[in-house]
């Protein structure tokens, strides 16, 4: 791989500074702006923000709508026959296939630490119940060697549970406390599961290029039909090879209506907003949580970056600056199914959430990781470097600043400069922000219909109010935006810019049964 970036590099160390400095300077404006003599900017920039909101807002419902529709259709498809059918030299860009459909291979890979057997063993029987042939299926278990004697011995039950089901089950320990790595998350682990199986398949003589990797959680359940709608999205990818493939329906029903609300609340959003973005954002997604890609092109961008606190955007963007640019997602609507953040009070549901989104936010990483990157590669082009440093301010910047912008920038102008609220802007401004803010209200209702109609309603013995209630809750998303979604992300930027280090812990997750 070419090394397009250096966490040790001066340069570095002076741009992993930007994704904070720009969202201090957003949080800041109302005081900076009244000190240059300029209240008006951030009014404009409010203005802006409304308009964008509305903007996403219908653009995420109409996603919605028709995320829904192909996931619907996707679950009435036969897959399986539909890949007998595919006449194999008549597929896109043949020379990136296997030489026949007998050679394709699948390899579930999945990182571990020391959940219970239950929990993992729930995954791989849902793997077990694929439509998909099981013997070309390669169950392949990254296991942190922290978790100690009795993550061993859960490799060792999954062997012995599973080698006669799939075409194997290969389970990797990775060694605790090498220097350079991240701690608490899975990259490290990924890595060193995935260089160590690369290895023993080319050991038997095999082509890694016929393995085709999808790589999810421990707690992950999947749809019998996920596999086959996958590998059928892949062969009739046309630049497959520089893909990466995830499934645009990620719920998180496994344990969905027993976490607190707010957890269900930002679990909810979120199957929306990747369900939506796919279809009306597709160009600008990322690889996240579950996703597919080609074990030789794993290879070649040199694997998952230990160094790195996060293995998802991580892996996304090291295969960009890897392949100068050529590297894009493709989507299919088979679902999967995860846990939401659950602990054992519901005190310490919101602060084990807060510490899995103080992780998410160290994903900011990427943004100086990727600015290295495109300064030093010159094959990739202007205009995905633009593309790039759009997506990171989008992503890094404008989201997580978005919603306390819309709620305390104009109290704090008028706060800050009383003879201001005499103006004529004073006065129109902030009605047009409350107009256009109350629409976007009504537009969420086609969204919310989407969600309950993938959620379900909630179980029975929940109760009348709890029944009630479950209608109105996506309206605390404003109070989760405020909260959850927005410290825990700004307190990993200024992290990263204090250059601190990146220690995690591994995110609890509990069902109850």
């Amino acid at each position: 791989m070419k090394h397009v970036y250096n966490f040790d590099s001066p340069f570095f160390k002076i741009v992993r500074v930007i994704p904070g400095l720009i969202t201090l300077a957003l949080l800041l404006s109302p005081i900076w702006a009244t000190l240059i003599g300029r209240p008006k900017i951030v009014l404009y920039y409010v203005a802006f923000l409304s308009v964008y909101w509305l903007y996403k807002t219908t653009v995420t419902s109409l996603g919605n709508i028709i995320g829904f529709r192909r996931y619907k259709r996707a679950l009435e498809l036969d897959w399986d026959s539909m890949i007998k059918k595919l006449d194999w030299k008549d597929l896109p860009n043949p020379e990136q296939l296997p030489k026949s459909f007998k050679d394709l291979q699948i390899v579930v890979l999945i990182p571990y630490t020391k959940e219970l057997y239950e929990v993992i063993q729930d995954t791989i029987e849902s793997v077990k119940r694929s439509t998909f042939d099981l013997k070309k299926i390669h169950i392949l278990v990254g296991i942190e060697g922290r978790g100690g004697e009795y993550s061993k011995q859960t490799g060792d039950r999954l062997v012995a549970d599973y080698s006669q089901t799939f075409a194997e089950v290969n389970y990797y320990i990775h060694p605790a406390d090498i220097a350079g790595e991240a701690f608490g998350i899975a990259g490290p682990n990924l890595a060193w599961a995935t260089r160590e199986y690369v290895k023993d398949v080319r050991a038997r003589g095999e082509d890694i290029s016929n393995y085709q990797v999808i790589k999810y959680d421990s707690d992950m359940l999947i749809h019998p039909k996920f596999l086959s709608n996958y590998i059928h999205t892949y062969l009739m990818s046309a630049d497959r090879y520089y893909s990466f493939f995830s499934p645009a329906v990620m719920l998180y029903s496994n344990n969905y209506w027993e976490v607190p609300f707010l957890v269900r609340v930002f679990s909810g959003a979120l199957t929306l907003a990747l369900l939506s973005e796919w279809v009306v954002a597709k160009k600008q997604k990322q690889s996240f949580s579950c996703y597919g890609f080609n074990l030789k092109l794993l290879d070649e961008i040199d694997y998952f970056d230990p160094q790195i606190g996060v293995d998802d955007t991580g892996f996304y963007w090291r295969a960009v600056l890897a392949t100068d640019g050529h590297f894009k997602g493709e989507e299919f609507y088979a679902p999967c199914y995860n846990d939401a953040v659950l602990a054992e009070t519901y005190a310490k549901s919101h602060v084990v959430m807060y510490k899995q989104l103080r992780r998410w936010g160290w994903g900011a990483i990427v943004y100086p990781m990727t600015i290295q990157g495109i300064t030093n590669n010159r094959k990739i082009s202007f205009k995905k470097k633009v593309q790039s440093m759009v997506e990171m301010f989008r992503v890094y910047n404008l989201y997580s600043t978005l919603v306390f912008l819309l709620s305390f920038s104009i109290p704090m102008i008028m706060f800050l400069n009383p003879d201001f609220g005499l103006s004529s802007s004073a006065h129109v401004l902030p009605k047009i922000v409350s107009t256009l803010m109350t629409i976007s209200l009504l537009g969420l209702l086609p969204s919310r219909s989407v969600l309950e109609a993938l959620y379900g309603p909630p179980p029975k013995k929940k109760g009348l109010v709890f029944f009630l209630w479950h209608y109105f809750e996506q309206i605390m998303l404003i109070l989760f935006s405020l909260t959850l979604g927005f410290f825990p992300y700004l307190q990993a930027q200024i992290e990263m810019m204090l250059g601190l280090s990146m220690t995690f812990m591994v995110t609890p997750k509990h069902r109850n049964k």
